[in-house]
């Protein structure tokens, strides 16, 4: 009987020791699990607004007035006292040419033109002693006015031996080097008017009749960006009939244009009418390895919505993309935020 006995006190033993820890479990589920506090938040509700639309067009700066000087006579280039990008007066000779045949008919005419006036001066005087006649003085004046023209046309066309710039610039092309012979028509350089600075771009023609001279519009340039106010200055007539695109062209202006040359490409923002446009306080928007995104409050909770981005408009920033309107944003947090992170809105009921 003493090993039943035993056996029994050891099970009355094992059944209190288990309705201990029943009790304990039981005692432990009963208290409430730790939930972090709401995170307080300042948020907007994004509604969509009317504004200027925007189109975005490849531009190329160009100078005002180029001239491409071609040659008027024949000839072997003899020097070009100029280097490219040089910087040139009005008048200053930039390129000369060698020609025998031109120095030789300035050499004839001179000769013909003395000649003419040495009879004329004979016969003037023969007329005023009444030794000549009227038709004789009349030939004699008009054999003189001839030879004058001739000497004038030959000096002329000597002087164009000597290539001077038409205006004050800059050398952007030199066509030829020296020994090169060249003939008439001959390309030999070209000179960028200096300070006369212009943007040129091609539009698509169904924008054509939404653009007009005199409004204002952006160039995007350089490293870092910057923008430069331009204003359209002419509007092509006619459409190109291969790229179906229209031409225009637009004055600079601002401190950042000076630093411009001729041939720098940027993007030409224009205003084609009028659209409903989202805007964001720059503060909403996240740059998370160069993904844009914002949290959206919804059903007490933040959830991460990522964006496109457009144009800023001073401390707001439209949305491209991302955003429909009516959400509510976050601009403001006091602590970390994560999908699903459960939110107050400050100064909502």
């Amino acid at each position: 009987m003493l090993p039943s006995i035993r056996w029994l006190r050891f099970g009355i033993a094992l059944g209190v020791m288990a309705g201990g820890l029943l009790a304990c479990h039981q005692s432990g589920g009963q208290k409430s699990p730790s939930v972090n506090p709401p995170v307080s938040v300042e948020a907007i509700v994004v509604q969509p607004t009317g504004g200027q639309r925007e189109g975005q067009v490849s531009a190329v700066v160009r100078a005002r007035h180029e001239a491409l000087i071609k040659s008027r006579v024949s000839g072997r280039v003899l020097s070009i006292p100029v280097a490219l990008g040089q910087g040139v007066r009005k008048g200053e000779i930039l390129l000369r040419l060698s020609s025998r045949s031109q120095k030789a008919a300035v050499q004839a005419a001179d000769a013909t033109l003395r000649e003419a006036q040495k009879n004329f001066d004979r016969i003037d005087a023969l007329f005023k002693s009444s030794s000549a006649t009227r038709a004789e003085w009349d030939r004699a004046r008009k054999e003189l006015d001839v030879a004058l023209a001739q000497d004038q046309r030959a000096h002329s066309i000597f002087g164009w031996s000597e290539i001077r710039a038409p205006f004050s610039g800059r050398i952007s092309q030199k066509r030829v080097r020296v020994g090169d012979t060249v003939i008439p028509g001959t390309p030999l350089i070209a000179v960028l008017e200096s300070g006369a600075l212009e943007v040129k771009a091609s539009l698509p023609s169904s924008w054509a009749g939404r653009v007009q001279p005199g409004e204002r519009a952006t160039l995007e340039i350089g490293l870092p960006p910057r923008n430069i106010p331009v204003t359209i200055r002419e509007i092509a007539a006619g459409t190109d009939p291969l790229s179906h695109t229209v031409r225009i062209r637009g004055n600079l202006s601002g401190p950042d244009a000076r630093g411009l040359r001729a041939g720098m490409f940027g993007t030409l923002s224009v205003p084609i009418g009028t659209e409903n446009r989202i805007l964001v306080p720059r503060s909403a928007v996240l740059d998370q390895d160069g993904l844009k995104e914002v949290f959206v409050v919804e059903g007490g909770k933040t959830y991460l919505q990522y964006v496109k981005t457009g144009k800023g408009d001073g401390d707001r920033i439209e949305i491209l993309s991302g955003l429909s309107g009516g959400e509510t944003v976050v601009i403001h947090s006091d602590g970390r935020l994560e999908n699903g992170t459960p939110v107050r809105v400050k100064g909502a009921a």
